[in-house]
């Protein structure tokens, strides 16, 4: 199980906006434009971003008065999940048993560290230190989900991780995947955020007991979905995130076969 501890050590904060265009996916990742993979990691059909309405009019507002040269207010709020600027900043759900998303996530970093410019010693070395995350051994059985805290459109950072303070108690029976059969899949292993700009990563079985899978070649979409009572108890981090995240399959299925 190692994988569920070092896997958040590479996960990056990266966000952005718009769907991508599917062309780019038939190139091998390490010629991914660096626009192509943000999408990817952000705004897919492996990616959700939410942000409530309450932290989209607070980011407008924080603007608005750095543009008119006044102080933002930043009394009151729980310093978990209300970032400087007085909202709630978005919050990612990313499918990371995609290979997609993994390969994007490299890709960033190898932006970040100048790859294309590396000799071949150096390229061998680098992809040497990413094979176990690029990988993901442990993806074959699960899926993989993480939760990511973003910072919003005022720059300002955000306190700590999304989950940070819960264990995996705390989301059993509240966390779920759902298809559209209604079926529910329930969290088995969980790995908080270990501090800002951390990932929270929820680990969900592909097969259940009787060997049945959770998504079949007829599935049209699921859910990453949070109970009802979770969220209305859930003071820490409530207003962070949605009652559910949903995926199409359509979305996520290239050449006749969905990558998740």
């Amino acid at each position: 199980m190692q994988y569920f501890k070092v896997l958040p050590i590479l996960l990056v904060l990266f966000l952005a906006a718009n769907t991508p265009a599917q062309k780019f996916l038939s190139k091998p990742y390490t010629e991914w434009k660096k626009d192509d993979a943000l999408k990817l990691i952000s705004e897919s059909g492996w990616a959700k971003t939410y942000q409530s309405t309450e932290a989209s009019a607070s980011a407008d507002m924080e603007s608005i008065r750095r543009s008119q040269g006044q102080t933002a207010n930043r009394g009151g709020g729980n310093p978990g999940s209300v970032n400087r600027s007085g909202g709630f900043p978005p919050v990612v759900a990313r499918l990371h048993s995609s290979p997609y998303v993994r390969q994007a996530l490299i890709r960033l970093r190898q932006l970040n560290s100048d790859y294309d410019k590396m000799s071949a010693e150096e390229k061998s070395k680098f992809d040497a230190s990413t094979k176990g995350f690029l990988e993901c051994p442990i993806c074959k059985d699960y899926y993989v989900i993480t939760l990511t805290k973003y910072t919003d459109s005022s720059g300002q950072s955000v306190n700590e991780g999304i989950f940070e303070a819960f264990t995996l108690d705390d989301l059993k029976g509240n966390v779920f995947l759902v298809n559209d059969k209604d079926e529910k899949r329930e969290i088995f292993q969980f790995t908080p955020a270990k501090g800002a700009g951390d990932s929270s990563i929820l680990f969900f079985k592909r097969l259940d007991d009787q060997g049945k899978p959770f998504l079949t070649p007829d599935s049209k979409n699921f859910e990453l979905r949070f109970s009802g009572e979770f969220i209305d108890t859930d003071k820490r981090y409530s207003g962070l995130y949605p009652r559910k995240f949903e995926f199409s399959i359509s979305k996520m299925t290239i050449d006749g076969k969905v990558i998740f």
